[in-house]
């Protein structure tokens, strides 16, 4: 009996086929942003979650306004995100400089204050630097990955905004328009 072989070239297309249907199947998620809110060191028992501004400012290095994102629960594994991204409207430039991206595992509470600060992690995920106003994009494939892992029973997480140096920006929040909020997506 002999024997026929398809060689590389039989293999190819049925590679082919597979690569398609990967492509095909990945989708887009955006999890819903559900409070946005900022904190201040100078108004430290105060709360910002209605304010049409959220501010992301350092002075001397150290952080004085941190903004907060809170998105619903995560409906991928970290493994299965193959990129994503955070965008925010920069309403604001009061000193261009950096801002730093940070994870939170819970969700901040629209009552949170400087007082209150959450622990939030230290390592930052992302860095942009943003001179203007407009939209603003973060590569956020780590965050999310990391939410993924850190909230896979479908607990909302936190992206926090952190200026550096002295940086001073101003992004737009879900009260100052419905269209121009931050929105994360990622591609699984």
């Amino acid at each position: 009996m002999e024997r026929k072989s398809f060689g590389s070239a039989g293999l190819m297309p049925a590679a082919l086929i597979v690569l398609l249907a990967s492509i095909a199947a990945a989708a887009t998620f955006s999890p819903a942003l559900v409070v946005d809110t900022y904190i201040d060191a100078s108004e430290e028992d105060e709360t910002f979650a209605g304010a049409e501004t959220l501010w992301a400012t350092s002075e001397g290095g150290e952080p004085v306004r941190i903004a907060f994102l809170v998105y619903s629960e995560m409906v991928k594994l970290a493994m299965e995100i193959e990129a994503g991204e955070l965008r925010a409207y920069v309403t604001e430039v009061e000193r261009p400089g950096e801002v730093t991206l940070h994870f939170y595992d819970m969700a901040v509470l629209e009552t949170e204050t400087w007082r209150d600060m959450p622990r939030y992690d230290d390592e930052p995920l992302a860095t942009l630097n943003i001179q203007e106003m407009g939209w603003a994009s973060w590569d956020a494939t780590a965050l999310l990955k990391k939410a993924a892992d850190e909230c896979a029973e479908g607990c909302p997480f936190t992206v926090v905004l952190v200026a550096e140096g002295d940086a001073s920006i101003g992004f737009i929040s879900m009260e100052g328009s419905s269209d121009k909020k931050a929105v994360i997506e990622y591609i699984a």
